[in-house]
């Protein structure tokens, strides 16, 4: 098992499914914001008799990405991860979640029953490539459902509202690269709005599904701390090198 520590961060190779995990990497304590990037309910390829597709033929095969039988497979396995995740969110804390259209239904239901409360969305559009007049086309590309421990509370004057949207390209600090091109790589931009306005410099994040460890290095970067567990060695490997490439810049 894997754990990479540096002031005061860590990575830890663990699955987000065991209570224990979060101990690890936590203690008692409860955190701020839960930004979570789990695994996307894509389902297992199959052909018209109900058989296995050959994986290689899959648009996307890739060893960080997980297919699931079904969709009731999948809020099996977001029960197991969110549940205890949801508890070490603080009182007045918050969640953001990514996933895709087939994983908005069962996340929020098993996010309500862990006695969160929506607060909506936000929302990544991803630039295309230029056309020949140099004109870009945004699309929707991911979506994060964010919750709150409370309902969300009417803006004062002079409040900031909540980030509800980001466009940017899919790579935009060229970091994907230096880090085995994760695919659900988030570049720093998209994350930064996020981690400035869920949480403040010295707070702690927790991320359940570290990857390649963007989290965590943007964590570090906006001077906060970070926790992540990531249950592949690989990318707990990666995770902890970035981090401490992270926390040596900062």
């Amino acid at each position: 098992m894997l754990r990479t520590e540096v002031d005061g961060n860590v990575v830890l190779q663990a699955d987000s499914r065991r209570p224990s995990s979060y101990t690890a990497v936590l203690g008692e304590a409860t955190v701020p914001l839960l930004h979570a990037d789990p695994p996307y309910c894509l389902l297992v390829r199959r052909g018209r008799k109900g058989q296995k597709r050959d994986p290689k033929a899959a648009k996307i095969n890739h060893s960080a990405v997980t297919r699931y039988e079904d969709v009731a497979d999948y809020r099996r396995f977001t029960r197991a991860w969110l549940l205890p995740a949801a508890e070490r969110i603080a009182a007045d804390g918050h969640a953001v979640i990514w996933t895709n259209l087939l994983g908005r239904q069962p996340i929020t239901e098993v996010a309500e029953e862990a006695g969160l409360v929506p607060h909506g969305h936000f929302l990544w559009a991803k630039l295309g490539k230029k056309g020949n007049v140099g004109e870009q086309v945004a699309r929707l590309y991911e979506v994060a459902l964010v919750f709150g421990r409370a309902p969300e509370p009417a803006l004062a004057p002079g409040d900031p509202a909540p980030p509800r949207h980001h466009i940017s390209g899919y790579d935009d600090d060229g970091e994907a690269g230096d880090w085995e091109h994760h695919p659900n790589h988030k570049p720093m931009s998209l994350l930064a709005p996020i981690l400035r306005y869920y949480s403040r410099p010295g707070d702690r994040v927790l991320e359940p599904f570290s990857g390649s460890g963007s989290t965590a290095a943007a964590a570090v970067r906006l001077g906060r701390k970070a926790s992540a567990l990531e249950l592949r060695e690989t990318w707990a490997r990666v995770s902890g090198e970035r981090l401490r490439a992270a926390c040596a810049a900062d």
